[in-house]
C-alpha cells in the first residue's frame, strides 16, 4: 500500500460528509460510520484491512434486520462503510463501543454514529491512549509519543487480533465439521459411525483443545516465513494436549497438520503477502515425512497414496475444490466432492482399495443424482460404512479445511472486491 497525500486525507474526509449527508436525506435514519485508524502515510495494509473487514462483518451480523443500507469506499487512504440504521441513535453508539471495546483492536476502530439532526454522538468513556493506556486525547494533543511509537502499538495489535480470530476460525471450522449430518462413517449428529471409541462431545473437546495452537500457528507465520521447524514444534505439542483432552483417543492429528499450515500460510500471507497456498505448499515441503507406522505412512508404502502431505505440497488442491463447492451447494456436496476424488489413507489402511473404490463409486452417484435425495442417500451410504467398518478420515480433516477457507473468505469478501490472489486461492479459480 503506497503513502498517501495529505490532500488525499482531506479529499476522503470531504468525501466522507458528502455522503453523510446524502443517506440522511436519503433515508432519514441514524447513521453508522466504520473507518480504520492508522497513524502514518501508509492508511492500509492486509492486517488492517482483515481487521475492518472483519469488523464490518460483525456489524452486519448484530445488525441484522435493522441495516437499511450502506455506502462502501475503497480507496488508499482506508476502507469505509457507512451504515442506515432502523435504531435509535443511542442503541447504535452503545453497539459501536461495546465493538470497540470488544477486542484491543478494537482501538483502532472509528466508529462513529451520527443522529438524524446530523450531530454525531459521543463516548460516555474517553477512549485510551495506543501506546501508555492513558487518556487518549492528553496524549495525542501534546505529542506525547512518536510516530513509530504509536504505529508498532497499532502493528501488534492488528497481529494479534489477526493471530487470534483466525485461530477462532479453525476450531468454529472443526466444531462444524463434526455437526454435519449426514456423514458417511464419521462422527456425526447421527450416531459415532464407524468410531466406538468416539462421539460428537469427543470431538468438541478435542477442538477447543486445540485452539491455543491454532493462535500460535498463524502467530508464526505472522512473525517469519521460514516457520516450519516451529510449527511442528507446536504440532506435537499439540497432539499431547489433543490425546490428553480425549483420553489418547485421535480426533484430530490430521487437522493438527494441515489446518497448522493452512493458519501459518494465511499469516504469512497477511504480513509479506504472497499465495496463499504456494507458502502453505512450501512450508510443507521443509518438513518431514510422515513416521512409517502412521496411516499415511504405510499408506504410502503399500498403495502409493500420497496421503496428507502429498495434499499440502501440491497445494491443496482437494480443499480448495471442496471450497467452491460449498459456495455453490453447501457443505454436504463438498463432502461428497472429496469422498469421490480424495484417496482417503484411512479408507485405504480399513477397508484397502476395495472399501476406497466402493466410497468413491457412492459418494460419485449421489454426488450427480437428484438434490431431494442427497440426504437419504448420504444416510444409507453412511450405514453401508458402518457395516464395512469404513471411515473417511481424510475427507473428514479436508472439509474442515474447506470450512476454515470459506470462513476466512468470507471476512474478504466483507465491505469490498477482495485482492485477487485471495478469491483465486479460495475458489480455486
Amino acid at each position: 500500500m503506497r503513502a498517501v497525500t495529505l490532500q488525499e486525507v482531506l479529499d476522503a474526509r470531504e468525501a466522507r460528509a458528502a455522503a453523510q449527508r446524502r443517506m440522511l436525506a436519503a433515508y432519514g435514519l441514524p447513521l453508522l460510520g466504520l473507518t480504520m485508524n492508522i497513524a502514518g502515510p501508509v492508511k492500509r495494509s492486509a492486517l488492517s484491512d482483515f481487521a475492518y473487514r472483519e469488523g464490518l462483518l460483525q456489524l452486519r451480523r448484530r445488525l441484522g434486520g435493522a441495516l437499511a443500507a450502506e455506502e462502501l469506499t475503497d480507496a488508499p487512504t482506508g476502507l469505509e462503510a457507512i451504515l442506515a440504521c432502523a435504531l435509535a441513535a443511542e442503541e447504535l453508539k452503545a453497539l459501536a463501543v461495546e465493538l470497540e471495546e470488544a477486542r484491543p483492536v478494537g482501538r483502532l476502530y472509528d466508529l462513529d454514529v451520527i443522529g438524524v439532526d446530523g450531530q454525531k454522538l459521543s463516548r460516555a468513556v474517553p477512549r485510551t491512549c495506543l501506546v501508555c493506556g492513558g487518556p487518549a486525547s492528553p496524549c495525542a494533543r501534546s505529542r506525547a509519543h512518536g510516530l513509530r511509537a504509536v504505529q508498532t502499538a497499532a502493528e501488534k495489535r492488528l497481529r494479534g487480533f489477526a493471530a487470534d480470530r483466525l485461530g477462532e476460525l479453525a476450531v468454529e471450522a472443526l466444531t462444524e465439521e463434526v455437526d454435519l449430518t449426514p456423514k458417511p462413517g464419521l462422527v456425526d449428529c447421527r450416531g459415532s459411525g464407524a468410531h466406538r471409541d468416539m462421539d460428537r462431545a469427543l470431538f468438541h473437546r478435542s477442538a477447543r483443545s486445540l485452539a491455543l495452537y491454532f493462535r500460535q500457528a498463524a502467530a508464526l507465520g505472522l512473525e517469519r516465513a521460514d516457520c516450519m521447524a516451529d510449527l511442528q514444534r507446536a504440532g506435537l505439542a499439540a497432539e499431547e494436549t489433543m490425546l490428553a483432552a480425549t483420553g489418547g483417543v485421535n480426533t484430530h492429528k490430521g487437522a493438527i497438520y494441515g489446518v497448522g499450515l493452512v493458519l501459518a500460510g494465511l499469516g504469512s500471507v497477511l504480513a509479506r503477502g504472497g499465495d496463499l497456498f504456494d507458502t502453505a505448499a512450501a512450508l510443507a515441503a521443509a518438513g518431514l515425512p510422515p513416521p512409517p507406522d502412521t496411516h499415511g505412512g504405510q499408506a504410502l508404502r503399500r498403495y502409493g497414496a500420497s496421503g496428507a502431505r502429498g495434499e499440502a505440497l501440491a497445494g491443496f488442491p482437494h480443499a480448495r475444490r471442496a471450497c467452491a463447492v460449498l459456495d455453490r451447494r453447501g457443505p454436504l456436496a463438498a463432502l461428497l466432492t472429496l469422498l469421490a476424488e480424495v484417496e482417503d489413507t484411512n479408507l485405504l489402511h480399513r477397508g484397502g482399495w476395495k472399501g476406497l473404490r466402493f466410497v468413491q463409486e457412492q459418494a460419485a452417484a449421489i454426488l450427480a443424482g437428484p438434490e431431494d435425495a442427497l440426504i437419504p442417500r448420504l444416510e444409507a451410504l453412511s450405514d453401508a460404512c458402518v457395516a464395512r467398518n469404513l471411515s473417511p478420515g481424510g475427507c473428514a480433516d479436508l472439509l474442515a479445511l474447506a470450512l476454515l477457507l470459506h470462513r476466512t473468505r468470507e471476512i474478504w469478501q466483507a465491505g469490498s472486491e477482495p485482492p485477487a490472489r485471495f478469491e483465486r486461492n479460495f475458489t480455486g479459480r
